[in-house]
């Protein structure tokens, strides 16, 4: 089984037009869909792309057309490929289940068990609208509790927006990350999938895999004194699945060299 996973898009169909702070920044990135396509696009001519994975920052703080807009966008290369989203801090759940879910608006969180024939997905979401850190509360944990009783006949693949290793990166991780990983112990883990940092990660915890992939929009570097400096950068993973079994995955980033803006973000 081919599994695509990206993150933080931060789509918009139309940015505001500004030249100050992330706003300016924003205003000078190119359409994020024109990336995707050529990702999705660039998979398909490779190998079948069995389930795609978007971990988060689907838009930036979009409307519910613009989550409309984005999933035609995403059906039309992918066919009726199934997709499993999470969400990231900026993704506003009412707009998000009206535009992407054609149900009611809710601020309920969004938290996901999808089952395979080898393996369950768990979509958990941690994410809280205009607080970039991230926060699950007590009633998110005991559902994580839950989902994980409710799976333990086959592997679980747990996707989450917020990365949860404080050491991973300047930018910090969910505040709760390290009650999250706790609950996952003695459970039969096939990996753990994020985004947010932009950056891509991947390391080991206790023998699982654990995988942060590159945003497909821009990537942010800190050059100190609250200073980033953002420029286009973006790419994807490709896992390989087979009888619940990690056996391959591949990485790629893109660097195009444009800078985007370089902005204060303490003001």
């Amino acid at each position: 089984m081919n599994i695509v996973h990206l993150s933080d898009i931060h789509f918009r169909k139309t940015y505001e037009q500004s030249s100050e702070g992330y706003k300016g920044m924003l205003a000078n990135m190119r359409s994020p869909l024109i990336p995707l396509k050529e990702c999705l696009e660039e998979i398909r001519n490779k190998q079948e792309i069995d389930l795609l994975i978007i971990s988060g920052d689907l838009t930036d703080d979009g409307e519910a057309e613009d989550y409309r807009f984005l999933k035609k966008a995403i059906r039309e290369v992918i066919g009726d490929t199934k997709v499993i989203v999470t969400l990231g801090n900026h993704d506003i759940k009412r707009q998000f289940r009206e535009g992407w879910l054609n149900e009611s608006p809710s601020d309920e969180p969004y938290n996901l068990i999808e089952t395979f024939e080898d393996f369950h997905v768990i979509s958990f979401d941690s994410a809280v609208y205009e607080n970039s850190n991230g926060h699950v509360c007590d009633n998110q944990l005991k559902w994580l509790d839950q989902a994980l009783e409710r799976t333990q006949d086959k592997p679980v693949m747990l996707v989450t927006h917020h990365h949860l290793i404080e050491q991973q990166s300047s930018i910090p991780s969910l505040p709760e990350g390290k009650q999250v990983l706790e609950r996952l112990q003695g459970n039969n883990i096939l990996c753990i999938l994020s985004g947010h940092t932009h950056h891509a990660y991947k390391t080991k915890l206790e023998n699982v895999p654990y995988f942060t992939v590159v945003g497909m929009s821009f990537v942010g570097e800190d050059i100190g004194e609250y200073q980033i400096q953002f420029e286009e950068k973006y790419g994807y993973n490709v896992y390989q699945i087979e009888n619940g079994q990690f056996k391959d995955a591949e990485h790629k980033t893109v660097s195009t060299g444009k800078q985007l803006k370089t902005v204060n973000m303490k003001q």
